[in-house]
């Protein structure tokens, strides 16, 4: 297939905000999907806590690793972008061994969104840890689009939300210091001193105090663009669950979220991920299998349309 040369590198970011959603696997399937179909895609572990990406797609050696640039054994993230037994698909490791890596210093933070930002490919796939530790939002707000993932469990529902709102009071603060908004962290404290303060109603709050900021700070949010994949569906009921998140999410939190797909729960995943080899190789005519490459060829045609930043969140 031929590559249009112009085209800017897409970077898709995949996380959650609680472990079990099936992230590291809905990463593993895809990035193999696109390779096949579109070929040039690096797959980063960028699970700064517990790796296992690379055992998902069945590589077993070891090699260079996200800690050798780190700790800058390796001069450029691109070195150590090893070939996989799949078309198109190239993986750069987590680290196993180096526990300091999930708690990067700013420096380094920037390095490694600058290195993955000028990686020789033209589609990046990051799978996330989990949670909302500042490193992971902001390598999530940065790739453009992001990815969530949750499952039908109201522990996972929750921790979206909560992950959504952390997210965006990250890009939020960001903006406010790169358009220097005055007060704006105490103008925050005062409008989440309770947890049920929705981010609509701060920024309408915020709004009538300052328009101007407040406009600049809701065009922020809306230009936020993120997917969601529901994993695990067992039913109709759960698969109906993304359009409800979606709704909910646009009119509290003024995100423009999308639902990427739903994916049916399978006993066979569990099989797959004891035998380490994707399931979308194990059983490619299987509705897990046919609603991943759904996914990979929306997120395909949708690939002009990607490649945006938060550029303020950048220069925090």
């Amino acid at each position: 297939m031929s590559e249009d040369k112009t085209r800017p590198q897409v970077i898709w970011a995949i996380g959650g905000g609680k472990g079990g959603t099936g992230k590291t696997f809905l990463s593993a399937n895809l990035a193999i999907a696109l390779g096949i179909d579109r070929g040039d895609v690096i797959a980063i572990d960028a699970d700064l806590g517990g790796p296992n990406l690379h055992t998902l797609l069945g590589v077993r050696e070891n090699g260079r690793d996200l800690g050798d640039f780190i700790r800058n054994h390796v001069g450029r993230l691109a070195d150590i972008a090893t070939p996989t037994s799949y078309p198109g698909l190239r993986l750069i490791r987590g680290s196993e061994s180096t526990l300091f890596l999930a708690n990067l210093n700013h420096y380094k933070k920037l390095k490694l969104i600058r290195q993955i930002k000028s990686l020789p490919a033209k589609r990046v796939i990051i799978d996330l840890g989990t949670g909302s530790a500042y490193n992971t939002l902001d390598l999530f707000v940065v790739a453009r689009p992001g990815i969530l993932v949750v499952t039908p469990e109201p522990t996972s529902i929750e921790n979206t939300y909560l992950f959504l709102r952390t997210c965006a009071l990250r890009i939020l603060n960001a903006y406010a210091r790169y358009f220097e908004i005055a007060d704006f962290g105490q103008r925050v404290r005062e409008g989440f001193e309770s947890r049920s303060t929705s981010l609509r109603s701060f920024l309408e709050t915020l709004t009538a105090r300052d328009g101007s900021a407040g406009q600049v700070l809701t065009a922020a949010l809306r230009g936020l663009k993120l997917y969601l994949v529901v994993n695990k569906a067992r039913d109709k009921k759960d698969a109906l669950l993304g359009r409800s998140i979606v709704d909910l999410v646009r009119k509290y939190f003024l995100i423009n979220l999308e639902l990427l797909g739903t994916i049916p729960y399978d006993e066979r995943v569990h099989w797959s991920l004891k035998k380490f080899s994707p399931f979308i190789f194990e059983f490619p005519e299987s509705a897990v299998s046919q609603a991943i490459r759904a996914m990979a060829e929306r997120l395909a045609q949708e690939e002009p349309a990607a490649g945006e930043e938060q550029s303020a969140l950048l220069r925090t």
